[in-house]
């Protein structure tokens, strides 16, 4: 099998976005490893890796963001391994997305369709790559998990404090994605294997250390399975955990749960809450001011509020949605489906006021919100059409539980 040295060389520097070239697949399987400042694992780390199944076609592919000399050790080492071994350090600028970014960087430029990330410090023991290979195979799964969480497995030498932050981060996760993440006890394992052929790469958007929670709430249809791991200790180096980390994956945790769909509903409920403000201002100058009959007063400033609501929706709620229609047709499309909530709306006023005597202020406001899911949702699949803007295969699914 080729040594290393010639690989390293050429992929000291990270390609960039814009060069994009599909690679050749001549790998069996790829370990992509990021790096950090980590000189002194490499070489038993590659040690270790010469002896898991041999007979694979197995590259180590090092993403660094090292500031110390751990990507001239890596260059080293590639040759005297008998593993293809390559680097590309990420220069301090280059690092977006911190771990994450560099795995996705890992994934892009990987060899192979069969991706394993693991950390260098060994406390993702390398012999287990062969079993995690096998579950791929023999369950037929796009990502299999190596879990510290599901039976057999074991989080190692973790104080009770770390344990205690390690779980509720799993089971914040879980909590907020019930269906996605039902069949995974450890989603915050940096220890797995991915299809490539499975995963639109390009589409992630990774920040911080948890790059498998975002491919896994990325598509429905990935098959999923674990293989349990007892985490090992730490060979040498510092941990990269820290609050910040942990604030970070809070934060994004959350911007996951309200992405695509649900963002931009989030979105449009808050310009029609201020449409409910216009709509009931408009109504109060209608009935107040020039004495018009409420119904007729109703209907008027509804249609102030609908342009005034068109012209934010389609300013921040549907900006960069990609759709064939033209502005004039958006509008005069979201001026009908508005008017004929109309309707609904408007027997419901009459009914609150004249019926049940609730004050028209109070009665306008229910009637506005009744609908507005109801218009959103038409707003979304028909008027803007970003139902047919569905995401490549690992794009953020919208609003999945």
């Amino acid at each position: 099998m080729s040594h290393g040295s010639t690989a390293g060389l050429a992929r000291r520097r990270a390609p960039t976005a814009e060069s994009k070239v599909e690679q050749k697949r001549d790998f069996d399987v790829t370990v992509v490893v990021p790096t950090r400042n980590e000189r002194d694992n490499v070489a038993p780390l590659l040690r270790r890796l010469e002896r898991v199944r041999p007979e694979l076609q197995l590259e180590v592919l090092f993403v660094d963001d090292s500031s110390d000399d751990t990507p001239r050790v890596i260059e080293s080492e590639a040759k005297r391994s008998s593993r293809t071994v390559s680097v590309v350090h990420r220069r301090e600028e280059e690092r977006e997305g911190g771990l994450g970014g560099a795995v996705r960087l890992g994934l892009s430029a990987a060899r192979s369709d069969l991706v394993c990330v693991m950390d260098a410090d060994l406390q993702h023991p390398p012999e287990l790559l062969g079993a995690l290979i096998d579950e791929v195979h023999g369950s037929a799964s796009d990502v299999v998990v190596a879990s510290r969480y599901c039976d057999r497995g074991d989080v190692g030498d973790f104080s009770a404090f770390r344990v205690a932050l390690s779980r509720g981060s799993a089971m914040l996760a879980r909590a907020l994605f019930p269906r996605r993440l039902r069949a995974v006890s450890d989603p915050m394992s940096g220890f797995f294997v991915v299809r490539r052929s499975a995963v639109n790469f390009a589409g992630l958007r990774p920040r911080g250390f948890k790059i498998l929670l975002e491919i896994l709430l990325s598509a429905p249809s990935l098959a999923v399975s674990e293989v349990p791991f007892r985490f090992g200790e730490r060979f040498s180096g510092d941990s990269k955990a820290s609050l910040r980390e942990a604030v970070r994956y809070v934060r994004r945790l959350l911007e996951l749960r309200v992405s695509g769909r649900s963002a931009r509903l989030a979105g449009f409920a808050l310009v029609g809450a201020f449409g409910v403000l216009v709509n009931t201002a408009a109504l109060g100058f209608l009935t107040r001011e020039l004495h018009l009959w409420f119904l007729a007063a109703s209907v008027l400033a509804t249609q102030i509020a609908i342009l005034v609501n068109y012209g934010l929706a389609e300013r921040y709620v549907f900006r960069g949605v990609k759709t064939s229609r033209s502005p004039s047709s958006r509008l005069a499309s979201y001026v009908l489906v508005n008017n004929v909530s109309l309707l609904i709306s408007g027997p419901v006023l009459w009914l609150l006021v004249s019926g049940l005597g609730v004050a028209l202020v109070v009665a306008n406001v229910v009637s506005l919100v009744a609908l507005a899911v109801l218009r959103f949702a038409v707003a979304d699949a028909y008027v803007w059409g970003s139902r047919s803007l569905r995401r490549p295969r690992l794009g953020l699914a919208e609003g999945a539980p």
